[in-house]
């Protein structure tokens, strides 16, 4: 047992460390409360980054694609109500959510969550799907074809670390869909066997 627990440790060590060294942008926010603004920095930003500003509602204030290396904005809530809303980067590898508070013409941060999305890679006919889930939440894993049939589903329950493979080197020829569900959010990856 214990050397179980020792691999399994090494491994997410591992995948970690693989997942921090990849170009994940480096993100700062800072809130400047009396003035109601917002300062965004961005480092290493990758060609798929988003930014989002919402409101409690779920209405986007603001959006914006990212893909300069070095990304620096401020943010001027000056007119914004008093509620609370959500700043949002979403990025390659996970999202980072920002609570924000505005009250009696003040700004407060008051939480940060991030979510580690699935790491899929593609080699020959075969793709790989890793993911650290450290809430040992429910994942499930389905794959679907081009015609919307399912062809794989699989509910993988209490573990940290899921890693998959799937080869597709026997499968008929067409797209296929591999979706990753875990919490309230879903992944997909396409892939084309030829």
């Amino acid at each position: 047992m214990k050397a179980l627990l020792k691999i399994t440790t090494v491994v997410a060590f591992m995948f970690i460390a693989a997942i921090s060294m990849a170009k994940e942008p480096k993100l700062i926010l800072t809130a400047y409360s009396e003035a109601k603004m917002l300062v965004l920095e961005l480092e290493n930003v990758s060609n798929n980054t988003y930014i989002k500003f919402k409101d409690a509602q779920d209405n986007v204030i603001y959006a914006e694609s990212v893909s300069d290396d070095l990304y620096f904005k401020k943010f001027n809530l000056k007119e914004l109500t008093d509620g609370t809303y959500f700043f949002e980067t979403d990025g390659a590898f996970k999202s980072t959510i920002y609570s924000i508070k505005v009250e009696n013409n003040k700004l407060i941060i008051l939480d940060k969550k991030e979510i580690v999305k699935p790491f899929f890679r593609e080699v020959d006919s075969r793709v790989f799907l890793n993911l650290l889930n450290l809430e040992k939440k429910d994942v499930m894993i389905k794959i679907h074809d081009q015609e919307s049939r399912l062809v794989f589903e699989e509910k993988v329950t209490e573990e940290m670390i899921v890693e998959k493979t799937f080869n597709f080197s026997d499968a008929y020829e067409g797209n296929y869909t591999i979706s990753v569900l875990y919490g309230d959010k879903s992944y997909d990856k396409d892939f084309v066997v030829n």
